[in-house]
């Protein structure tokens, strides 16, 4: 899990996701369903999937670093909180004392889990690091492949690992049958088309918790304070695309609305300011067709995130570096 704004440990999670058969040949495992920071009994997981043949749900735990406290603590806890699964701690090197701490809690548990011990290789880092602060933020998933040359990125610790048969009772069907009377199937519908037509843009990769229940799905745009919303329908049966800016981020929003009759004319006159809640917002009625409703908003979605990113990730001292990037920007 990243720390301190920093993206690498998440690059390295979605480089494996876009490339499975990394882990899959390594592990000698048949994933599907894959997740990203996805939460589970309070935990949020860097990576969970289902494992197709035994059935058996899979937790990854990446650490870029030696294995350390922190992500320890959080693998107890996970031992606790699941009755059987598979396991993957995908670090550096690995302490003895923290090996044998997490073996033993599991052998005491008495519980059906798998355990996979995967070193990473440092080789990796150099391109991670490129993508993590040297591309600009849009441009990382267009990259990922920069770490396809190195051959060997992880390898299995088998001597320490528990590996065993497993069965599990879990299935991951792709869905393609939607009821979009039920809102956990309009939002799920939703972040399928904006991870489809909008890989570029990381928080759409990241697993939103609440979908059957939020009418407005939330979204970071790389910078605290400011986010994306969207929602297909709201109270009053508008679709709505809106940037909000919060806590030390209005100096932006009135930054950018300098340039709003350009803004209008790349996203559509539709677009308004609000200054009272330093809110960028596109809202239009919601159709009755709900497949029609969501690809319009991943239509004005892609052009907040085109015409925004420099003025919201770089600003003025940085913008010089990157404005010849998007294909829309103010």
């Amino acid at each position: 899990m990243s720390k301190n704004g920093s993206e690498r440990e998440f690059i390295f999670s979605l480089y494996l996701k876009e490339n499975l058969s990394i882990l899959e040949k390594e592990l000698n495992l048949k994933l599907t369903g894959v997740e990203l920071e996805s939460k589970y009994a309070g935990l949020k997981i860097d990576m969970f999937a289902i494992e197709q043949e035994s059935g058996a749900e899979v937790f990854v735990e990446n650490v870029l670093l030696k294995s350390d406290y922190s992500h320890q603590y959080r693998l107890l806890k996970l031992i606790e909180a699941i009755d059987k699964g598979v396991i993957i701690y995908q670090a550096v090197a690995f302490k003895e004392k923290y090996v044998k701490q997490l073996r033993d809690k599991i052998m005491d548990s008495g519980k059906d889990i798998n355990l996979y011990f995967v070193t990473i290789n440092p080789d990796l880092f150099q391109g991670i690091d490129l993508l993590n602060s040297g591309t600009h933020k849009l441009k990382v998933f267009e990259n990922l492949h920069i770490l396809n040359e190195i051959s060997n990125p992880i390898q299995l610790l088998k001597g320490i690992s528990i590996i065993h048969p497993i069965h599990g009772n879990k299935e991951y069907r792709e869905k393609y049958n939607w009821d979009f009377t039920k809102r956990e199937d309009v939002n799920n519908y939703l972040l399928k088309q904006l991870r489809k037509k909008v890989p570029y843009f990381l928080s759409f990769q990241r697993q939103k918790s609440n979908l059957d229940s939020l009418r407005i799905i939330p979204c970071g745009f790389g910078k605290s304070g400011i986010s994306l919303m969207l929602t297909v329908e709201d109270m009053r049966r508008r679709a709505f695309v809106e940037l909000r800016f919060k806590e030390d981020t209005p100096p932006i929003y009135f930054k950018i609305k300098e340039k709003k009759v350009k803004a209008r004319k790349i996203i559509g006159e539709e677009l308004e300011f609000l200054d009272d809640t330093c809110t960028i917002a596109y809202r239009f009625r919601s159709y009755e067709d709900v497949y029609e409703t969501v690809e319009r908003l991943v239509q004005i979605a892609e052009r907040f995130i085109l015409t925004f990113s420099n003025d919201v990730l770089y600003g003025e001292e940085k913008l010089d570096s990157w404005k010849e990037e998007l294909e829309y920007s103010l």
